[in-house]
């Protein structure tokens, strides 16, 4: 686990001041509760300026999955973020945009 994880475990008693080899069976199960029905509160948000990905954009129902082509406007292609994809933080939603751009090219 991450280390500042742990450190709320141990800072809200959740895991207690020893080590993992010294935990009780009990101990390991509602350590095992805990985590698993954990629950992520956001307290807030730093809004678009440093968003790193937004939602919405153009339905890809509308688009052709092979030629990213309008369907309802022939000779209109949409890519990228322009569509409605979200992909996980990492480069994916580079190689998305690279990989339809690239497959929209081909038919252009």
């Amino acid at each position: 686990l991450p280390k500042r994880f742990v450190e709320m475990l141990h800072d809200t008693k959740a895991i207690p001041d020893c080590n993992v080899n010294q935990l009780s069976h009990a101990q390991i199960d509602a350590l095992h509760d805990y985590v698993h029905n954990w629950q992520i509160k956001p307290n807030g948000t730093e809004g678009y300026r440093t968003a790193e990905v937004t939602l919405g954009g153009v339905d890809t129902d509308e688009l052709s999955s092979k030629t990213f082509e309008a369907k309802k406007s022939p000779g209109l292609y949409f890519i990228g973020e322009v569509t409605d994809v979200t992909g996980w933080l990492g480069g994916y939603n580079f190689q998305y945009a690279w990989s339809c751009g690239f497959a929209a090219g081909q038919y252009c």
